[in-house]
């Protein structure tokens, strides 16, 4: 059940009259084109219309962030744990084609600076301190393997729809 962060609004271009050439137009020079060339607009003799395009931020405004999903009805919920399956194979799939290296899970094998342990509990203890910074594990159904050692998260908290 994937919770969207931010939604980003598309840039919409709506165009006010399409235009086509009236006939076929030869480049003479570079910036001369044949006598009596136009393009005309379908519904006009005055030629080409202007396109207006309005471009729309979503900003960082003081919305209120809702999840407005549909992962919490049964199809959703299917759709979401299928998806999972699929991703937890694949991974396994790509991962069988690596070869065991014991080091990256021996603690003593690495030395880093005001951390001990082995270099896959690093990797892991500071992916999940970014994936906090972004509220990942303010989601109902996301949980860290290292609870204890992360910061506050930076966006402010969606708010979640209760399940009854």
């Amino acid at each position: 059940m994937e919770a969207k962060l931010l939604r980003i609004s598309p840039l919409r271009v709506q165009s006010l009259y399409i235009s086509r050439p009236s006939r076929i137009c030869a480049v003479v020079s570079q910036h001369k084109l044949r006598k009596g060339c136009s393009f005309r607009s379908l519904n006009s003799k005055d030629g080409i219309r202007p396109l207006k395009a309005v471009a729309t931020s979503p900003g960082m405004g003081k919305k209120s962030r809702v999840d407005e999903t549909e992962s919490y009805t049964l199809d959703g919920i299917r759709s979401s744990l299928i998806r999972q399956e699929d991703s937890i194979i694949f991974s396994l799939v790509e991962r069988a084609q690596y070869c065991y290296n014991p080091e990256t899970y021996d603690p003593d094998a690495f030395t880093m600076e005001a951390f001990h342990g082995s270099l896959v509990d690093y990797i892991l203890k500071e992916t999940e301190k970014l994936h906090a910074k972004v509220g990942r594990y303010e989601s109902p159904d996301e949980h860290p393997f290292f609870p204890d050692e992360l910061p506050q998260p930076m966006l402010p908290p969606l708010q979640y729809p209760q399940v009854a």
